[in-house]
């Protein structure tokens, strides 16, 4: 019996130990089999990590390749998966005081960061090569260094500051977030890269997977039309009327009329992309994109074209302008002076309001409009810039008695300023509307160039048509309305304007202005067309005549003295130099590279933008410190001394910056000869008198 019973209990030992051996087997086979490749996943995830390689973003570049915007690479430093129970409050708070000595930010924002949720969290971002070092050596760093980790990370830097701002936009951590930058932000960005790294349990790094690696694809260079010599230029002058005048603000666009190229376009108020946050969005806005206005006596430019082209009135034609005033139903438009009789000629050159209505009615809404279109208004022009408007252009089938009379003086039709601008541009170039360009060319990281071509949207008049415009506004400037516009050496055409603003909240018109001015230049031949608007000046003036004709003038006078500018004609002297080499006696300079001179070279930009100034400013260059002040007696150890800001000499001959800054009782340094390629301080930077700027230059060609 006892035999029989161990047999028994063997046996099911034996059958319970084969089953389980089978469930064993088959969960292994289950596991290896129709679970394993999710098994090694789940392995490979445990023992490996992926890393990004993030691409280089695209930079841009003005016409001559001056860098207007590139990425450079500063240290940063953030903080990881603090033990907390390592570390008392004191410890932490320490750190905290001695980071905000070195940033100037509030200790207790810096230990809200540390105190975080997150395994990562930012100490200091994009720290200067100085303050990095400042970092480092800090006496509690050795305490926290395992928990600390320094990075490189790219952060975009705009080195001409606020020129061309609204243009180029901003991006932040690689993503554009207005004007350039967002528009054309896919074409900036790049391809991501990856790599594989093996890592151990405490997830450290030990080995790349070089079978795993995919390289970044670097985003695309881009080379704009923007002559940013000339955009300064525009920008200081613009900044200087709307200062004289107390205006609201203003415009300037400048464009190449033979190939639609962009040349310029300023607005203020400004916008400096290297501290978005520091300006209201508002200030964002590329004014000559995205706000629309009435242009008022600049529209005339449709008129005329209109007249001319289908035959219905020649230039010496007469028309009664009813001294001054013609009535149209309840409505009643006059003229600032008052004629009896002029010619067409006449009209413009005056800017008769009364006599480009009755070419109007003579024309005809079907006409008017016609030719209103073709000159692209009420259509976006397709400039590559976020927000273009297209204006506002009512069908003849919308419009009332009074809509043609008022449309043909540049009231009841609103346009953008690249609209207008490039109207005039089309008189300037023989007749053909070309599509505004911005973009010059791309280069592609695979070493690829892609130009843009020049692009006609349509002919809107003939030739002839065209040279015989330009006469007339050639008028205006000799001994019409736009006197002020007169450039010496040269022959000047442009149309001024003047015209109420509409009420913003309801029918009818304020009693503030917008003045504004064409001009086309040289009038032979234009090489360039400036427009020139001013809103609501309120001292010294309203008409167009008299406030942005006079911009004009000085913007081109200062570019017929800018080498490589957009202008090539040059007024001869006495001698038979051009204007800004006569008489210049050459001063020796120490042959230092003009700024950016490599844009490639980030290492040597950063250390350009340190001694700029700005976010990322350490301290202010020993020859821009101000000199020791001699004591007075009574007056303690400092002679107070009145603060000035320093005005921009950029593009100037040597003789007129040294004049300018002398001006301003600013001393100057010379380096170099011919003309000044860069200032340092920059401009708008606050100096005493008796202060010194570095002035660089550069020879002409």
């Amino acid at each position: 019996m006892v035999a029989k019973s161990c047999i028994r209990r063997l046996t099911l030992l034996v059958a319970v130990g084969a089953v389980l051996c089978a469930g064993l087997g088959i969960r292994i086979a289950l596991i290896q089999i129709r679970d394993g490749e999710t098994y090694r996943q789940r392995a490979r995830d445990q023992q490996h990590r992926v890393v990004t390689i993030d691409p280089r973003r695209g930079r841009i570049f003005d016409r001559n390749r001056n860098a207007l915007a590139l990425s450079v690479e500063f240290d940063s430093f953030g903080i990881q998966d603090l033990d907390w129970a390592q570390f008392n409050t004191s410890e932490v708070g320490n750190l905290a005081v001695q980071l905000s000595q070195i940033t100037g930010e509030g200790p207790q924002h810096i230990i809200d960061r540390i105190s975080g949720t997150s395994d990562f969290r930012y100490l200091v971002r994009w720290a200067s090569p100085e303050t990095s070092e400042r970092i480092r050596s800090l006496s509690t760093y050795p305490l926290f260094e395992s928990y600390i980790r320094m990075e490189k990370e790219a952060r975009r830097v705009y080195p001409y500051r606020a020129a061309a701002g609204q243009v180029l936009g901003f991006s932040v951590d690689g993503v554009g977030k207005a004007g350039f930058e967002m528009e054309h932000n896919q074409l900036l960005t790049g391809i991501d890269g990856y790599s594989v790294v093996q890592i151990d349990a405490q997830r450290r790094a030990y080995s790349w997977l070089d079978s795993y690696q995919k390289s970044a694809q670097n985003g695309a260079d881009v080379v704009l039309t923007i002559d940013i010599a000339a955009q300064m230029v525009a920008e200081e002058i613009l900044e200087e009327t709307i200062a004289w005048h107390e205006a609201l603000g203003g415009m300037v666009i400048m464009m190449d009329p033979g190939n639609g190229d962009i040349l310029a376009m300023a607005s203020a108020p400004d916008f400096d992309p290297n501290t978005p946050g520091r300006f209201p969005f508002e200030a964002q806005k590329i004014r000559p994109v995205v706000d629309i206005y009435e242009p008022g006596s600049t529209f005339k430019i449709v008129a005329a074209t209109a007249a001319l082209e289908t035959g219905a009135f020649s230039l010496e034609d007469r028309i009664d302008t009813s001294g001054g005033r013609i009535n149209l139903g309840t409505q009643t438009i006059s003229d600032h002076e008052v004629f009896d009789e002029l010619s067409v000629r006449e009209v413009i050159e005056h800017s008769s309001n009364v006599g480009t209505v009755k070419m109007a009615l003579a024309l005809g809404e079907r006409a008017f409009f016609k030719y209103t279109r073709a000159f692209g208004f009420g259509i976006k022009t397709g400039v590559a810039l976020p927000g273009e408007a297209r204006g506002i252009l009512h069908k003849p089938a919308n419009w009332s008695q009074s809509t043609l009379p008022t449309m043909a003086i540049g009231y009841g039709v609103s346009v953008t300023g690249v609209q207008l601008a490039s109207a005039y541009c089309a008189v300037a170039n023989g007749g053909v509307l070309l599509k505004p360009r911005i973009v010059k060319s791309v280069l592609k990281s695979d070493g690829s160039v892609a130009s843009t071509p020049r692009t006609v949207v349509r002919r809107v008049m003939k030739e002839e048509t065209a040279e015989a415009l330009l006469g007339v506004f050639s008028g205006v400037v000799d001994r019409g309305t736009g006197t002020k516009a007169a450039v010496s050496g040269f022959k000047v055409a442009g149309k001024t304007g003047t015209a109420w603003k509409a009420r913003e909240d309801g029918r009818g018109y304020t009693r503030n202005y917008r003045s504004s001015f064409v001009g086309m230049f040289p009038a032979e031949n234009p090489e360039i067309v400036v427009l020139v608007m001013i809103d609501e000046p309120k001292k010294r003036g309203f008409y167009g005549g008299s406030v942005a004709a006079p911009v004009f003038n000085k913007i081109v006078r200062r570019l017929v003295h800018l080498p490589d500018g957009p202008v090539e004609s040059a007024p001869e002297s006495e001698d038979g130099l051009p204007l800004h080499l006569a008489s210049i006696k050459p001063n020796a300079g120490s042959g230092r590279a003009p700024y950016l001179s490599d844009p490639g070279d980030t290492g040597a930009v950063r250390n350009d933008m340190l001694a700029l100034g700005g976010p990322w400013e350490i301290e202010r260059p020993a020859w821009s410190a101000r000199p020791a002040r001699p004591a007075r007696p009574g007056a303690g150890d400092r002679l107070e001394r009145a603060q000035i800001v320093l005005p921009s000499v950029i593009g100037m001959s040597i003789r007129e910056a040294v004049k300018t800054l002398a001006e301003q009782g600013i001393e100057a340094t010379i380096e170099g000869e011919g003309y000044v390629r860069r200032q340092i301080p920059a401009p708008g930077r606050m100096l005493y008198s008796g202060d010194r700027c570095l002035i660089e230059c550069s020879p002409y060609n």
